[in-house]
């Protein structure tokens, strides 16, 4: 198997790699840049998510559940773990 080698683009999703494009058979990944006020929508579909807030603070919606205030760092430099949210399939 070959390594795989994405390169990010500009614009606001920064890299996709699905487990087609990967050659992979459950795992994909997607990075996103969202400026103050910006928002995406995703269906997860027969697929579970791990959203991972590398910077800054974000508001998640899944299904009835609002979560507000999740993220706290202003850099993935900082020295404190990133904050995560599970949204389960087929939401």
């Amino acid at each position: 198997m070959s390594p795989l080698l994405v390169k990010a683009k500009s614009g606001s999703t920064i890299v996709e790699v699905t487990p087609a494009s990967a050659g992979w058979t459950h795992v994909g990944f997607a990075a996103h840049r969202l400026q103050a006020g910006e928002h995406i929508s995703l269906e997860t579909g027969s697929r579970e998510l791990c959203l991972v807030v590398l910077t800054g603070t974000v508001t998640v919606q899944a299904g009835d559940h609002v979560w507000e205030g999740i993220g706290k760092r202003a850099s993935v430099f900082e020295d404190v773990s990133p904050y995560a949210v599970y949204v389960p399939l087929e939401t």
